[in-house]
């Protein structure tokens, strides 16, 4: 039975506003590179430096943050629901905070970079899971992203992937606009 759904964040709740390419530009980071990950290994002084340039252009996106068409209507039925909603982001705790803030949106759970290990890892997954005391089988993710994907796999949970391009192909559950979630959500639904 679901009991929970967790969001991603960006791309998902959002409408995605940072240029990854430039981003990954300023930070000088090699092509097939998590960011993260070569921000980690650089020395302490280009770290922060590194550090400093995400945490402006994430907080900058957070600021003109819109919502994905039908995030308002969702929500609003969502509210009606029996259901623990949790955000899950790979970005940082003070922008994710202000994305909720701004578009007035209510969870049980915000899960940023803080926390844990970055998706495609599935610890963020398994820290809400282990936190809203569930198991794997009572929740389903909602992402747009392969790295959505990868961690929801290696934690087990189901996975509604939001895809952006009406013609790209997808495995599994997909949903092309938000208003179409509910639909996935019920015993019957299209697996």
């Amino acid at each position: 039975m679901l009991k929970a759904i967790f969001f991603d964040m960006d791309g998902t709740i959002t409408r995605p506003h940072i240029d990854w390419r430039e981003l990954r530009a300023r930070v000088g980071v090699p092509v097939g590179v998590p960011i993260m990950a070569h921000i980690e290994e650089l020395p302490a002084a280009e770290r922060d430096r590194a550090e400093a340039i995400l945490l402006d252009i994430e907080y900058e996106a957070a600021e003109k943050a819109e919502s994905n068409p039908g995030v308002a209507e969702l929500f609003d039925y969502l509210a009606q629901q029996p259901l623990d909603l949790a955000l899950i982001t790979n970005n940082h705790r003070r922008a994710m905070h202000h994305v909720v803030e701004k578009l007035g949106l209510r969870f049980r759970l915000l899960l940023s970079r803080e926390d844990a290990p970055l998706k495609p890892a599935p610890d963020l997954l398994l820290l809400a899971l282990d936190r809203l005391q569930l198991e794997a089988s009572e929740a389903v993710f909602v992402g747009d992203g392969h790295y959505d994907r990868a961690a929801s796999a290696a934690a087990g949970i189901p996975y509604i992937h939001l895809a952006h391009d009406p013609h790209a192909q997808t495995d599994g559950p997909t949903i092309r606009h938000l208003g179409e979630l509910p639909g996935h959500l019920s015993p019957d639904a299209p697996g």
